[in-house]
């Protein structure tokens, strides 16, 4: 499922840079705080969160995995209706333990901000990755179960949901 992951790192990418997040929080044209995209199946240990918090002294992260594929039939013909799930978690360190998240905007982005610009990076698209496979085709896709997990940590700050990619597979008649 890994056009569904490129998709959506390529699709931030797009959105992520001078003038993203809102005016007033940084001088017009300057870059955003520095932000990793990352294709979640390449980290090999992303559970430490010390050394997590090493990363984050770099950049806020944003890492995307596929998470499962779902079909059921429709009607009484051969085609089906598929979901799959791509997961996107989106990670910060306060400014004051060297991070980029800061509510001023002086030593970074305000966390609400950063999760707000990654969503409309997501949600403003108006076409669908090549699934690549034939006879599958995306119509629609929407973001579900959010988990803020900030409260957690007083100085780490991590947002995750679920992009589900709605569409439609059409199989071959016997």
């Amino acid at each position: 499922m890994t056009e569904e992951v490129d998709f959506l790192i390529e699709r931030i990418r797009e959105e992520y840079g001078a003038g993203s997040l809102p005016a007033g929080l940084r001088p017009a044209g300057e870059d955003p705080p520095p932000l990793a995209l990352i294709d979640r199946q390449d980290v090999e240990d992303e559970d430490d969160i010390e050394q997590r918090k090493g990363e984050l002294t770099r950049g806020n992260i944003v890492s995307v995995a596929s998470v499962d594929e779902s079909t059921s039939p429709i009607g009484t013909e051969y085609d089906h209706d598929i979901e799959r799930v791509a997961g996107i978690r989106i990670e910060g360190l306060d400014a004051d333990e060297f991070g980029y998240v800061d509510d001023s905007g002086d030593d970074g982005a305000p966390w609400s901000s950063l999760v707000r610009v990654i969503r409309r990076a997501i949600l403003r698209v108006r076409s669908y990755p090549g699934t690549g496979t034939p006879s599958i085709d995306y119509t629609h896709l929407e973001l579900a179960n959010a988990a803020p997990q900030s409260q957690t940590w007083s100085d780490y700050y991590r947002w995750d949901v679920d992009v589900i990619f709605d569409g439609f597979e059409r199989l071959p008649d016997i």
